[in-house]
C-alpha cells in the first residue's frame, strides 16, 4: 500500500511572485542550473509548479581515502546521489521543497525563520518535543533539548530574556494541517518546516495554504515570550553595529568574536569534513572553521566593508576534505557571533542579526510574576494574626484543616548524608492531601524570603537527590499524621507553594521587593528546569 504522506521540510521563498514564469525565472540560478539538471513546469491541483531534477554522476565516497590510508587496503567503493527541488505556488506566497540535497538550492532565497513561525503558532505547548536555542549575552553557546514524549514549554526551562529560540518542534492537531491518517503529528520548525505532506495533489495544495493562514496566527499566549526579542529595527543603530564589526574583524576596537555554526546546520556538525568560505571571489577550503581565516578574507576586499563582504561571502560545510561534496550553506556573516556595547547597552551579532542583550529583562521578570503569584490556590492559607509565629500559624493551619489535609511539617528536621551538621534539613513546612510542599513566611523585606527561597531550593534537591531524606520523609509524615497522611518512600515533590505575608500591604508582583522579585523568578525556573516542580506563590492575608 502507497504511503498517504511523505516527510520533508518546507521552505518560504522570499521576492518571488507565485506564477510559473517567475518562479521559473527566480530559481533557475545557481545550483539549479547546474548542467545536468532537468525542469518541468507543472499544475499541482491547480497551482503552479516547477521540478528540478538531476541524476549525479559516481563518485568515491569522501571517507574511502583517509580508511585506505589507514588499512593499507585500495577501495574501490563509488556512491551515487540525486536530488530534486520542487518550487509550487500557494498565493500570495511560494514554498519551495528540497528532497536529497536539493534543500541547498533554496538555501539563499528561504525566508529566515518562516518554520519556527509556524511551530509556535501550531504546536500544541504541552506537547514540546524540541527546542534549540542560543545564548545572548555570554558565551556563544548552543542548547538542544529533546524529550521524545513532549513536556510543557514552561519544562524546559528557556530563559527567555537571555536565549533566542532558534527551533521547535512538538506535536500538533493532524486536522490543524488538513490531514486526518492519525490524531497528531510531528512537526520541526527552523528557517524551513519539517513536517508530514500528503502525497494527493489536492491535499497537498491545502496543506500549503493552510501553511499560509498559520503563520499570520497570533501566537498562543505560553509561545508568546519566545518571540519578545526581536532583532534590532533601527537602520542607523545596524550600521553603527555593524561599524563595531569591521573594526573588531580588521583587529581593532572591543567587540568579542567567536565562530558559530548557524542554528539551521548545528545538527550536520559532525559529518562536515571540512569548509569551503568564499568571501570575495576566491574560495578557500579549511579542514576547520577558523576566525583567522574569516578576518583574512575580509581584509582583502578593499571595495567593501568587512561586515558587507561577510553578509555577501558563504560558508560551505562540506563532507569531504576537498570541499566539493557541500551539506550545508549559509550566509559568511551567520559563522560568526560578536558582542559589542554603545555606551551602557550590549548587543550581540546571532545568526546575522544584532540584538539587544536583556532588553526584555525587566519585562520577563513581571510576566513571570503574574504567572507565579496565582488567584486561586490550592490550598487557602489561614488569615495570619497580630503576634502569631510561624510555627503557631502552620499548627493553626493543620488543627483547621485536619491532619489529613494539611500536615505540619515545620521546625521537624532530618538529617541526611549531605544535610548532616545541627538539626539537619526542613523539607517544608506544611505538606497538603496532594503532596504539596508548602513554605511559609512572613517578611517585612527581602532577607526572610531569600531564606524561604533557599529552603524552597534545598528541600526540592535533597528529596530528588538522596535516597534517604526520602525514606525519612516518608517515615516521618506517616507518624505525625498518625496515618492520616501518607507518601511513598520514594516520594518526589512536582509542586512547591510559597505562601508569603508581607507585612502591611498585599501581595502583587508589584508590591514584592525587588531583590525577590529576581530570587523567586529564578528558583521557579531552576526547579521547573531541573525537576519540573511547579512553583506557585499565594498571599497569606493579614488578620484585620
Amino acid at each position: 500500500m502507497a504511503p498517504a504522506t511523505l516527510p520533508a521540510t518546507v521552505y518560504r521563498l522570499t521576492d518571488i511572485a507565485p506564477t510559473a514564469d517567475s518562479m521559473f525565472e527566480a530559481t533557475s540560478t545557481g545550483r539549479l542550473a547546474a548542467p545536468g539538471v532537468d525542469v518541468m513546469e507543472l499544475d499541482i491541483a491547480g497551482s503552479p509548479a516547477v521540478l528540478y531534477f538531476r541524476q549525479h554522476p559516481p563518485s568515491k565516497a569522501g571517507w574511502t581515502p583517509g580508511l585506505s590510508s589507514l588499512t593499507g587496503v585500495s577501495l574501490p567503493l563509488v556512491k551515487q546521489d540525486c536530488e530534486a527541488v520542487l518550487i509550487v505556488a500557494a498565493e500570495p506566497y511560494v514554498y519551495g521543497i528540497g528532497f536529497g540535497q536539493g534543500y541547498l538550492a533554496v538555501a539563499d532565497s528561504r525566508e529566515p525563520g518562516f518554520g519556527l513561525r509556524c511551530a509556535l503558532r501550531a504546536v500544541d505547548p504541552a506537547r514540546v518535543r524540541d527546542v534549540g536555542r542560543r545564548a545572548l549575552g555570554g558565551l556563544p553557546r548552543h542548547d538542544s533539548t529533546y524529550v521524545p514524549d513532549g513536556i510543557p514549554i514552561g519544562g524546559v526551562g528557556i530563559r527567555d530574556y537571555a536565549e533566542l529560540v532558534k527551533k521547535l518542534g512538538g506535536l500538533i492537531k493532524a486536522s490543524d494541517l488538513g490531514l486526518s491518517h492519525r490524531e497528531s503529528v510531528s512537526v520541526e520548525g527552523a528557517d524551513g518546516l519539517r513536517l508530514p505532506i500528503p502525497l494527493e495533489p489536492t491535499a497537498f495544495r491545502a496543506l500549503l495554504h493552510r501553511l499560509n493562514e498559520i503563520s499570520e496566527r497570533e501566537v498562543p499566549s505560553d509561545f508568546e515570550r519566545l518571540e519578545a526579542i526581536r532583532p534590532v529595527g533601527s537602520e542607523p543603530l545596524r550600521d553603527r553595529l555593524d561599524a563595531l564589526l569591521d573594526e573588531a574583524l580588521r583587529g581593532q576596537g572591543d567587540p568579542r568574536l567567536h565562530v558559530a555554526v548557524p542554528s539551521t546546520l548545528i545538527e550536520l556538525r559532525h559529518e562536515a569534513r571540512s569548509y569551503r568560505i568564499k568571501v570575495g571571489s576566491v574560495a578557500i577550503v579549511r579542514e576547520e572553521l577558523d576566525l583567522d581565516d574569516l578576518r583574512r578574507r575580509c581584509k582583502v576586499q578593499h571595495c567593501i566593508s568587512p561586515s558587507a563582504a561577510l553578509r555577501e561571502g558563504t560558508v560551505e560545510m562540506c563532507a569531504d576534505s576537498e570541499g566539493k561534496e557541500s551539506i550545508g550553506r549559509a550566509r559568511a556573516i551567520r559563522w560568526i557571533e560578536a558582542v559589542g556595547s554603545i555606551g551602557s547597552h550590549v548587543y550581540q551579532l546571532s545568526d546575522g542579526d544584532w540584538y539587544e542583550c536583556g532588553a526584555t529583562y525587566v519585562r520577563s521578570v513581571q510576566r513571570r510574576l503574574q504567572e507565579l503569584i496565582v488567584p486561586e490556590p490550592e490550598v487557602t492559607m489561614l488569615p495570619w494574626r497580630a503576634g502569631e509565629s510561624e510555627e503557631d500559624y502552620n499548627v493553626r493551619m493543620q488543627d483547621t484543616l485536619g491532619r489529613g489535609r494539611y500536615l505540619c511539617l515545620d521546625r521537624k528536621f532530618s538529617r541526611t548524608r549531605q544535610q548532616r551538621r545541627g538539626k539537619g534539613y526542613e523539607a517544608c513546612d506544611g505538606l497538603t492531601d496532594r503532596h504539596t510542599l508548602v513554605h511559609v513566611k512572613a517578611a517585612g523585606s527581602s532577607e526572610p524570603l531569600s531564606h524561604q527561597f533557599a529552603q524552597a531550593l534545598i528541600s526540592t534537591r535533597t528529596l530528588y537527590s538522596e535516597p534517604d531524606a526520602r525514606a525519612k520523609f516518608s517515615a516521618k509524615v506517616a507518624e505525625l499524621s498518625g496515618g492520616l497522611l501518607t507518601v511513598p518512600e520514594d516520594f518526589v515533590p512536582s509542586k512547591v507553594v510559597l505562601a508569603v505575608l508581607l507585612k502591611g500591604k498585599e501581595l502583587t508582583p508589584d508590591s514584592l521587593y525587588p531583590f525577590a522579585q529576581v530570587a523567586l523568578v529564578t528558583l521557579a525556573d531552576t526547579l521547573r528546569r531541573d525537576h519540573g516542580v511547579i512553583v506557585e506563590v499565594v498571599g497569606i492575608p493579614n488578620d484585620s
